[in-house]
């Protein structure tokens, strides 16, 4: 009975898996993407800041450019009829940036039926992080050649000058 009640636990899991939708949000200092696929990565919809019609030239590379075109994918995201999603946000830029295009995505998502309760589950940052980078090489060494004593005796005043190390007298 056991065995029966884990192969339609996993069967569930599997169809719970496959209703997934992810929605990548890459954002770069001079592009932003936002894609919407299912869960074997089969792109369903997306867009990018030169895909909007207002939007050319220097203007695609603002802010408010990303929030619109998050805000167009998900009115195209709420008309195929998704129901949840998960976020996962790469990009290097600051938080403020990433937190204004997921809440617009939200927005555009939700239209106006602002009590409704929001589609996305959780919120994924995937952005590869710097680990202190790779080794250095080993620094060189250079052997030091011994530089020799010279002792020096004056003729005159019979003194010893040491030359190097040692000490003038």
């Amino acid at each position: 009975m056991n065995f029966v009640q884990s192969v339609s636990e996993e069967d569930e899991q599997c169809e719970r898996k496959k209703n997934i939708n992810f929605v990548h949000v890459l954002l770069r200092k001079k592009k932003t993407f936002v894609t919407v696929t299912d869960a074997r990565g089969n792109k369903k919809t997306g867009a990018s800041a030169g895909c909007l019609e207002e939007r050319k030239g220097r203007s695609r590379l603002s802010r408010y450019a990303a929030e619109a075109t998050a805000e167009h994918v998900g009115r195209s995201a709420r008309k195929m009829g998704l129901k949840s999603v998960v976020m996962k946000v790469k990009g290097s830029t600051f938080f403020r940036k990433k937190k204004k295009v997921i809440l617009s995505w939200r927005e555009g998502f939700r239209g106006e039926g602002v009590g409704d309760q929001s589609p996305i589950m959780y919120i994924h940052d995937v952005t590869q992080l710097s680990h202190n980078g790779c080794r250095l090489p080993k620094k060189r060494r250079v052997q030091r050649v011994p530089t020799p004593n010279l002792n020096l005796t004056s003729k005159n005043s019979g003194t010893n000058l040491t030359m190097g190390k040692g000490r003038l007298d």
